[in-house]
């Protein structure tokens, strides 16, 4: 072994302990919620729009990590809203795989 393979060695060693120990994670993916709670994945144009689930204001869109909120398991209304928009409501049933919505918000005339 010669001195470019310790020191290639030694830097891909760093790398991965700085890396989590080398777990690859797909980022395109979420993982799985955590036991009692579901993942709501928020996709909408505009994205600076508030988030109501179930009536109650849960925060702006875009302050949210990937657009993802942790819910409850089961059936949610949310509506979504921005000034000078119309509003977008709508249904969805979380469970233990991420739910996505894709929605756009209509600017009024």
């Amino acid at each position: 072994m010669n001195m470019r393979d310790c020191v290639f060695g030694a830097a891909l060693a760093a790398c991965l302990a700085a890396c989590g120990g080398g777990v690859i994670q797909r980022v395109d993916e979420l993982p799985p919620p955590p036991p009692g709670q579901a993942f709501l994945q928020i996709r909408c144009e505009p994205n600076d729009v508030a988030v109501h689930v179930d009536d109650r204001y849960a925060g702006q869109l875009d302050g949210y990590r990937q657009g993802v909120l942790r819910v409850a398991p089961g059936k949610h209304r949310l509506t979504l809203r921005k000034p000078g928009h119309y509003p977008w409501h709508g249904e969805f049933m979380a469970g233990d795989q991420a739910t996505v919505i894709d929605a756009r918000l209509v600017a009024k005339p």
